[in-house]
């Protein structure tokens, strides 16, 4: 009672409303009672009002399944009740709008079902649907479906104006003017965002198809940068310079044809002038950047123009003191401007596209170069430097310096969390560096944790490794509690994949090896059959058959069919119980097999029953699975007879066994090539039936049934193993007779145990089920 508190472990931090949904599909799963559509309904409205970013496919999959449920119920109500709002849905396409490539099945399903259902409500939720699933078939590489959806809605008329409906008052008056604008504006929308989906594939001819499609209905005029700019930025992927060219004018004359207007169009246009920019430099296509340099120069540009002029000025071959000369010019074309707060000065900003551009080209001294340029000019460096130079610096392994770095970086005002990747790196580095202790790797760690910023899975896979081969399995459950179900099956996947790999390591210790085993379990319950099983036979190779028992038991108990034992994991146990000749798990899970109403018997199966109770000393037992087989449908296979003959060779009395199986073989017709008379002929040495072995062969060979060969007396040998008078006998014999074929087994090897001093040929006797 005066001993140490014990440390709990951390709960699983998951978003509102996750847990009640991942009960909903457990108790799916195991056909129980499912809990009641109102929890299920709230849980939902819990996780999307505390959701601001993108949802992974593994909420994606379990928000579908829970959406399903409730308007299953809805349906099935006696009264006419809603558990999904109107108003919820809208913010799952919000929300679903915010996905980024790569979009998965569980994506789509769920952008899907929002589609169906929104087309029978209002305006609003179908506006909003459908904006959303086209986008999300552009993502998922389904241009053409996209674009087909379009059609469709069209054909439909459902893009057509519709008020609001008094019940659905919950609607916000933002998404209700969407939802009542005119048929055009709808339509120009979905048009737009299927003209952005196609020039995400790589088919010029159905990009060219959607664009005239657009431009032969004469309801739509979308204004021309909406049109240019997917044209752009699809041929910016290709070498067309003609087409490059084409629709940076249309796209440049379109956008600044009342001037620059406002910050977010002239970042829009920076963005894409830096791009054109950059396609020049990477196409060898310097006189075009030229021009279009050129033509922004006309009129003095704003300063993101500017900012991308100089990276222009660096990629072709400009250094740190020419392009400070050219911010001179930058800050002397102010005196066309009255108005300070329009004049064009270099920032830090400008700096760090700079070091940007410097590091893409990983050239640290450059980097270096033009930080210096901006202290020069009284421009000091600001989070993203010190986060840009961490990069560099890492890039040439100067952990250290990355070190001084990120010192500065916490100096600076870190709330827009631009930082957290590079961090992020540069624990992964520290965690794999031989030069660096703990405490400094963890310090990093706890500024990121205390920032309640995002792990990225390389970060949180390499602290766990970290405290795994430290012993410590609470950190590790603690920090997957923490981080892992706030990721991707992918993400994941990939965590899973590490921790099974240095579990599955012959050189890690049993006891790291069994920690990691638990955390797995733990933590990823969605772990499939395949890695369990490979871990449960790990631990037989560790000698640790308790171990792969409670894995296998494990199996047993779980809710998920692609995680519970099917009759590949028989065998692999039943084998590996065979390797290791432990009885005891041997009959433990052969028990659980008898058990076990979701598995058939079959030949198979039965093969590796046989060799598992033969080599842990049952051959009796093992012999009486033959009879089974041979009274089943399927009967037995070629396998199967080996494995008999080699149970009769170890069972008492098995030599009669053996010659009444003979006996049947041939009465039947059965081939029986090279290898089969090896097994009889060690079944029958194997019970001290000597002579009878030895003359057997003979007469086989005589009459050209059998060929005498390595492997034949090779088995002979073995068989009698246990009785060296015995070997020596078959040791004469085969001198005498067949010389040639035990030359060729001396020269393969026969090797002395050392524990039982028995003499054993080195050839593989092994059998498959």
């Amino acid at each position: 009672m005066f001993g140490p508190k014990k440390r709990q472990v951390k709960e699983a931090d998951l978003e509102p409303g996750m847990e009640e949904m991942m009960h909903l599909a457990k108790m799916q799963r195991m056909n129980a009672r499912l809990p009641p559509p109102e929890d299920i309904s709230q849980a939902l409205k819990q996780f999307f009002l505390s959701t601001h970013c993108r949802v992974n496919d593994r909420a994606a999959k379990l928000v579908a399944s829970s959406l399903e449920y409730c308007w299953a119920a809805e349906e099935q109500a006696s009264s006419p009740r809603r558990f999904i709002s109107s108003q919820l849905l809208i913010r799952i396409t919000k929300i679903l709008r915010k996905t980024r490539a790569p979009v998965t099945e569980a994506h789509l399903r769920l952008s899907s079902l929002v589609l169906q259902k929104g087309q029978s409500l209002n305006g609003a939720v179908r506006y909003r649907a459908n904006l959303s699933h086209i986008r999300m078939l552009g993502l998922a590489g389904h241009s053409l479906s996209a674009r087909q959806l379009v059609e469709q809605i069209e054909k439909s008329g459902f893009a057509s104006i519709e008020r609001v409906s008094p019940n659905e008052a919950e609607i916000d008056n933002e998404d209700a003017e969407e939802g009542t604008a005119s048929t055009a504006q709808h339509l120009e929308s979905y048009w737009i965002t299927a003209l952005d989906a196609v020039s995400r594939g790589n088919s010029e001819r159905d990009l060219l198809e959607t664009l005239n499609m657009i431009s032969e209905r004469e309801s739509l005029r979308p204004r021309p940068q909406l049109l240019a700019h997917p044209m752009l930025a699809f041929y910016l992927r290709t070498t067309n310079q003609e087409a490059v060219q084409t629709w940076w004018k249309q796209y440049w004359d379109s956008s600044t044809e009342l001037g620059y207007g406002d910050e977010e169009n002239q970042r829009s246009l920076a963005f894409n002038f830096d791009s054109v920019l950059r396609w020049c430099v990477s196409h060898q296509q310097l006189e075009f950047g030229h021009q279009v340099v050129r033509q922004a120069m006309i009129n003095n540009p704003p300063k993101p123009l500017w900012d991308a002029i100089f990276i222009w000025a660096a990629a072709t071959g400009k250094g740190a003191d020419e392009i400070g000369r050219m911010m001179d010019v930058m800050k002397k074309s102010n005196e066309d401007f009255s108005d300070p707060t329009e004049w064009r000065l270099p920032d830090i900003t400008t700096i760090n596209g700079l070091v940007e551009y410097a590091t893409s080209k990983q050239d640290p001294y450059l980097a270096e170069r033009f930080i210096a340029l901006g202290q020069a000019r009284s421009i000091e460096p600001d989070a993203r430097t010190y986060q840009l130079q961490i990069q560099y610096r890492l890039r040439v392994n100067d952990v250290d310096g990355a070190l001084i770095a990120y010192k500065n970086l916490q100096a600076m005002d870190l709330s827009s969390n631009e930082d957290v990747p590079t961090v992020n790196e540069l624990i992964v580095t520290l965690c794999q560096s031989k030069r660096h202790d703990f405490d400094t790797v963890m310090n990093v760690a706890m500024d990121l944790a205390d920032r309640r910023a995002r792990f990225e899975p390389s970060t949180v896979t390499a602290l766990a490794l970290l405290h795994l081969n430290r012993d410590e399995m609470h950190d590790v459950i603690d920090l997957l509690n923490t981080h892992a179900h706030h990721y991707s099956s992918a993400e994941r996947d990939n965590i899973r994949s590490t921790l099974l790999d240095f579990c599955l390591n012959s050189k890690t210790p049993t006891s790291r090896a069994w920690d990691a085993y638990k955390i797995l379990g733990t933590v990823f319950d969605e772990m499939p059959r395949s890695e369990r099983t490979a871990v449960m036979a790990s631990f037989f190779t560790r000698e640790r058959p308790d171990m792969a028992v409670f894995i296998f038991n494990e199996m047993r108990r779980h809710s998920r069919e692609d995680t519970i034992p099917v009759i590949d994991t028989y065998v692999t146990s039943f084998l590996c119980s065979a390797k290791l000749r432990d009885l005891d798990s041997l009959e433990l899970i052969h028990n659980q097999l008898k058990l076990d109403y979701n598995i058939t018997t079959n030949t198979y199966l039965q093969n590796a029953m046989m060799i598992a109770y033969t080599a842990c000393g049952r051959p009796r037992q093992a012999l009486a699975f033959w009879d089974d087989i041979v009274a089943s449908k399927e009967g037995p296979t070629y396998n199967s007879i080996h494995i008999a003959l080699r149970a009769c060779e170890k069972a008492p009395f098995g030599d009669l066994r053996a010659k009444q199986l003979w006996a049947k073989l041939k009465q039947m017709g059965i081939e029986l090539d090279q290898s089969m008379w090896a097994s009889y002929a060690a079944a029958l040495a194997g019970n001290g039936d000597i002579d009878l072995a030895l003359e057997s062969v003979e007469e086989a060979e005589g009459k050209n049934e059998v060929v005498v060969d390595v492997f034949l007396l090779g088995s002979l040998y073995d068989a009698t193993a246990g009785h060296a008078e015995k070997q020596d006998e078959v040791e004469s014999w085969a001198t005498g007779k067949f010389p040639d074929a035990w030359e060729g087994l001396e020269k393969i090897g026969i090797e002395v145990n050392e524990q039982s001093g028995k003499k054993l040929p080195k050839i593989d006797r092994s059998v498959t089920p």
